[in-house]
């Protein structure tokens, strides 16, 4: 069995400044650990001494939970303010109480020296919502509203008029009202390839090659498209899990490859791990595979036992048993 996603792990140079970003969306630190520059090339491929801290937001502790990795010598600067679709973007998503409190507060960033890239909250419609007439037939579905800064992507979403029991839970004790990672993205150059996810990792497809872009008002809004620019997506779930949830994005029309500025030793979002029941088993279903530079089953920096591995499409993971 695999969970769903488990973390989000984002690179940093600045370990105490990033917990105290991550404090405001209500995270708080469960675990920390370290590894020297000969163990981190044999899990991450990256020869670096290290220190990582993980951390929890309310009670989730099974998925959506963030790892920071504090790089003595990061790979790179990251992906940094590069647009959300372009070949190797990572970002995640989360619920808000509140999303005008959450875009009020990187307008008064920016207005004060900041330099953070963010979309206005725009109203989008799931497949259980509608646009509604008026008061009395109501809209139902999301605004959104998608933020980039030096060391994070993040998407965020407040819902209309309905609810998702478990897909989302935001703790009283979160500054900003936010809850834990809901569900993780990724951008890649071949959709074929994304079949990996369900044969490999066992979960299951929720949606299946989907195609969409710029002529949904919404979608062009937060993925920040311009005329023409069409994608399709998946999504996966692991079984049994309500959130946790992974997609998989493809442009239908030329981007640049960033996949070098989000793998492990990269600063920002550059990792996303999956627990699994039996990583012994599971690392034998990947050497059959056509993944690539499978690690040895090694500790990470928590002492669990971990594989790492390139996908197909050339994404880095990390296992957890």
């Amino acid at each position: 069995m695999i969970s769903g996603i488990f973390e989000n792990c984002i690179g940093t140079r600045d370990l105490e400044g990033t917990l105290k970003y991550w404090a405001e969306f209500g995270y708080r630190e469960v675990q920390r650990g370290q590894l020297n520059a000969e163990h981190t090339e044999l899990l991450y491929g990256h020869a670096s001494n290290l220190q990582s801290i993980r951390l929890q937001n309310g009670n989730s502790s099974t998925h959506g939970l963030l790892r920071i990795m504090g790089w003595e010598n990061p790979r790179n600067q990251g992906l940094a303010n590069t647009l959300p679709m372009v070949v190797g973007s990572r970002w995640f998503a989360s619920l808000v109480q509140d999303i005008y409190t959450i875009a009020d507060a990187f307008v008064d960033e920016n207005a004060n020296g900041g330099n953070w890239i963010f979309t206005d909250p725009v109203r989008g419609i799931e497949g259980i919502g509608h646009q509604g007439t008026g008061l009395y037939n109501r809209f139902t579905g999301v605004r959104e509203m998608f933020v980039i800064g030096a060391e994070t992507r993040q998407a965020f979403f407040q819902r209309y008029n309905y609810t998702r029991a478990g897909y989302g839970t935001i703790p009283l004790e979160s500054p900003l009202a936010v809850s834990e990672g809901t569900h993780s993205s990724f951008v890649t150059s071949d959709h074929a390839i994304a079949t990996f996810y369900g044969e490999v990792f066992g979960l299951e497809t929720l949606v299946n090659g989907k195609r969409s872009g710029y002529q949904n008002t919404a979608t062009r809004q937060i993925l920040m498209l311009e005329d023409g620019q069409e994608f399709c997506y998946s999504s996966f779930a692991a079984t049994g899990a309500i959130a946790g949830v992974f997609q998989v994005y493809t442009p239908l029309y030329p981007t640049v490859d960033k996949r070098e500025f989000s793998q492990p030793g990269s600063l920002g979002i550059s990792l996303f791990t999956y627990k699994v029941d039996d990583i012994y088993a599971f690392r034998d279903r990947l050497l059959s595979s056509n993944a690539y530079n499978v690690s040895a089953v090694v500790p990470n920096e928590f002492g669990e036992p971990s594989v790492g591995f390139i996908a197909p499409d050339g994404m880095y993971w990390v296992m957890i048993g």
